[in-house]
């Protein structure tokens, strides 16, 4: 039995809107740099993975297909130095991103507070 299942599904959600977070605020910084492009970080799952079979305790097994990767943002309104960084844009998403990591994290809370009532036998 798996007692941190549901912490583990949530993990890579919380590691994507960390990475992500650094990101944006990466560009909201760069937002008056000299021909910066905007980034941005995309979540991609490996759907396509040949099924392994562990038939031995001792085999290896599957490494996480969750991957992230940074692309960058193709905008048609570039400012004069050549900056395609909208403030207003990245602002929106910071807030986005923010109440992401937030839902995530009260997930993980949840669990952890059932865990630890179950612990204390009920008890408050």
């Amino acid at each position: 039995m798996d007692l941190f299942k549901g912490i583990r599904k949530v993990e890579p959600y919380l590691d994507y809107t960390w990475m992500r977070h650094k990101v944006i605020l990466s560009n909201i910084a760069n937002a008056d740099t000299p021909n910066y492009r905007t980034l941005d970080l995309e979540m991609r799952k490996k759907t396509e993975t040949i099924p392994l079979k562990t038939t031995h305790p001792k085999h290896i097994k599957p490494a996480d297909t969750t991957r992230f990767r940074l692309v960058e943002i193709r905008r048609r309104l570039v400012g004069n130095d050549r900056n395609n960084v909208s403030i207003e844009e990245e602002m929106a998403k910071l807030v986005q991103n923010r109440i992401a990591y937030e839902v995530y994290m009260r997930m993980v809370s949840g669990s952890v507070e059932k865990l630890n009532n179950v612990i204390r036998g009920g008890r408050r």
